[in-house]
Formats: C-alpha cells, sequence, structure tokens
C-alpha cells in the first residue's frame, strides 16, 4: 500500500511543478549573462576589459556550456540524485539513442 502511496504523491509533485512535461531543457547563456560575467571580472586578474582575446575564450566557454549543461526542474533532478538506477537507465537509453532496430544483446534472433 505504501508504493501505491509514495506513486501517487510523485505524480502530485510532478503535477505540481512549474516545469510539467518540460523536466530537462537545454542550457541557455545569453549575451546578459556573458556581459554580467565580463562585469564581475573587469579589474581583476584577468582584467576582461578591452581584451579581445579574453572576450573570445569567454564566449567559447559560453557556447561549450550550451553544449554540454542542461537546466532541469527540481523534482526531476531530486528523482535523479536519490535513485542512482533511474540515471543509470536513461544514460543507457542515450547511449543508445538510434540503435533500435538492432537485437539486445544475448536476445535469441
Amino acid at each position: 500500500m505504501g508504493d501505491i502511496i509514495e506513486e501517487a504523491g510523485a505524480v502530485v509533485q510532478c503535477r505540481q511543478c512549474p516545469w510539467y512535461k518540460n523536466c530537462v531543457m537545454p542550457m541557455q547563456i545569453g549575451s546578459g549573462e556573458i556581459n554580467q560575467f565580463k562585469l564581475m571580472m573587469q579589474g581583476g586578474v584577468l582584467g576582461a576589459e578591452g581584451n579581445p582575446e579574453m572576450e573570445r575564450v569567454l564566449e567559447s566557454v559560453a557556447a561549450m556550456g550550451q553544449n554540454m549543461m542542461v537546466q532541469s526542474c527540481p523534482v526531476f533532478t531530486e528523482r535523479l540524485k536519490s535513485d542512482p538506477r533511474l540515471a543509470e537507465h536513461i544514460k543507457l537509453l542515450m547511449q543508445r539513442w538510434g540503435q533500435g532496430d538492432e537485437p539486445a544483446k544475448g536476445a535469441a534472433s
């Protein structure tokens, strides 16, 4: 009975989340964030102000961040942290992406 209540609670928690059905999305780093980062670095050790090379480095870091990071809802994040099997299952799904036509290892043909 406890499993049913936990599952129902998980569904309610998910549906009340402002991210409902949009659990994960690519990180968006805009020019505003880049400019804010530059302002934080001005006068610092790196001296980004007026340094075109440093500006290129910052833009490159921002582009890499967009390709490598995702934003996720707090419910999804908590579920991943609390259930390593879920994270492993998602990882396997992503590694096998596009291989749907191939038979599973060990499956009889």
